[in-house]
């Protein structure tokens, strides 16, 4: 990953996700968009479309990091452990809720 947070606080994303029987290898390899202040990891499904991001075919983030005041705060979704999880590791959680981000366009 090339964002800033991935480079910057590599050593704390790993410890978290030791701590959260997640993979760093798979989270590193999986597709992800960022910006400055936030890194949302990605699930491609194979099935649903060849290509990374497709208009037609969005993908579900698997893992949220915020970067907040100097200090990540990570938000896992219902799906975090399905493609992120260590084998054996902890189950899925209930997924998050929270506001929209935006609000949808009126014609």
């Amino acid at each position: 990953m090339k964002c800033k947070i991935a480079k910057k606080y590599e050593s704390e994303i790993k410890d978290y996700c030791a701590k959260n029987n997640l993979s760093f290898d798979k989270m590193r390899t999986s597709p992800c968009c960022w910006d400055d202040s936030e890194l949302i990891i990605l699930h491609h499904d194979p099935e649903k479309g060849k290509e990374w991001i497709l208009d037609e075919t969005p993908m579900p983030a698997t893992l949220e990091i915020y970067l907040e005041n100097g200090n990540l705060r990570f938000v896992q979704t219902d799906i975090t452990h399905k493609y992120l999880g260590v084998a054996g590791g902890a189950e899925e959680r209930p997924a998050v809720k929270r506001a929209p981000i935006r609000e949808p366009a009126v014609a």
